[in-house]
């Protein structure tokens, strides 16, 4: 598992040519390693996202034990990227297939002094949000829906029906914390959902326009799209984490339950494999 601050970084995805998470991580497990390492993570995210959780998977021969690769690992490391931590797992594990569900968290500082200490972490908004409209708004993003209107028009995923089974807004003036949960996420989706809260909360939008905006299919019907400095993947969900995780009871989505997919027969099979190639794209 992972964990990084993303201002520095032009996204997860290696590029030619920029400074990436997945290209700083690979360099520094190959020093590591005397040889090339590859690296995949359970999500992309975007340039300027953060992650306290990301989780990561690679096969590579060490004689380091498994209780010092911490330490061996971070000494390749810069500060703005660190290995939280580190466990052998079976030859087959992969972190973008076997994970099932990922949180995010969008923090807010509403106020208008801007805050020194953690103003890299969170979108920095003077004007006063009405936060009780935003918490009324959010429980109608909950469900399994379509969030065309909530996608980038750059994501190049295949559709934009997720599950989404927990969007809830908490405030600690100044601090407004936006915390999503779901099985995947289309490219800048938990973005916009911030900005059209934020939206809302400014009037801009009415407190229950929603539904209207879903059933769009249009980006232009939904809010602005939020700054990546607010947005942190928190955590990264295995199905033995389903407690935590907070899954309903009942809950069906692409790998879960657990070997639902025969079940369920072809169509949600297809289903599966497309998303395992497009999640995720914060």
């Amino acid at each position: 598992m992972v964990a990084y601050h993303g201002a520095r970084f032009a996204g997860w995805q290696k590029q030619h040519g920029a400074r990436t998470v997945q290209g700083t991580l690979e360099e520094a497990l190959s020093k590591l390693a005397g040889e090339p390492v590859s690296v995949k993570a359970a999500g992309r995210t975007d340039s300027g996202v953060h992650a306290r959780g990301q989780l990561v998977s690679t096969t590579f021969a060490s004689r380091v034990p498994e209780h010092k690769m911490l330490l061996a690992a971070q000494s390749h490391l810069p500060d703005d990227l660190s290995v939280m931590a580190a466990s052998i797992v079976a030859a087959d594990f992969d972190a973008k297939r076997h994970s099932i569900a990922k949180r995010y968290v969008y923090r807010i500082h509403n106020a208008v002094p801007y805050d020194p200490f953690d103003g890299s972490t969170r979108w920095h908004v003077r004007g006063r949000l009405d936060v009780d409209k935003m918490k009324r708004a959010a429980p109608a993003l909950v469900g399994e829906l379509d969030f065309e209107s909530f996608r980038s028009a750059q994501c190049d995923a295949a559709h934009a029906m997720r599950y989404l089974w927990h969007v809830e807004v908490t405030d600690a003036l100044p601090l407004i914390a936006i915390e999503v949960r779901g099985n995947a996420f289309c490219r800048n989706m938990v973005r916009i959902i911030a900005g059209t809260l934020v939206d809302i909360g400014r009037g801009k939008i009415a407190v229950d326009a929603i539904p209207a905006i879903l059933a769009a299919r249009k980006r232009e019907a939904a809010g602005i799209t939020a700054p990546p400095e607010g947005l942190t993947m928190e955590e990264v969900y295995m199905p033995e984490d389903a407690v935590r995780a907070g899954i309903p009871d009942g809950a069906h989505f692409p790998g879960w339950p657990p070997g639902s997919d025969h079940d369920h027969g072809a169509a949600i099979m297809a289903r599966r494999i497309l998303e395992d190639d497009e999640r995720d794209d914060e």
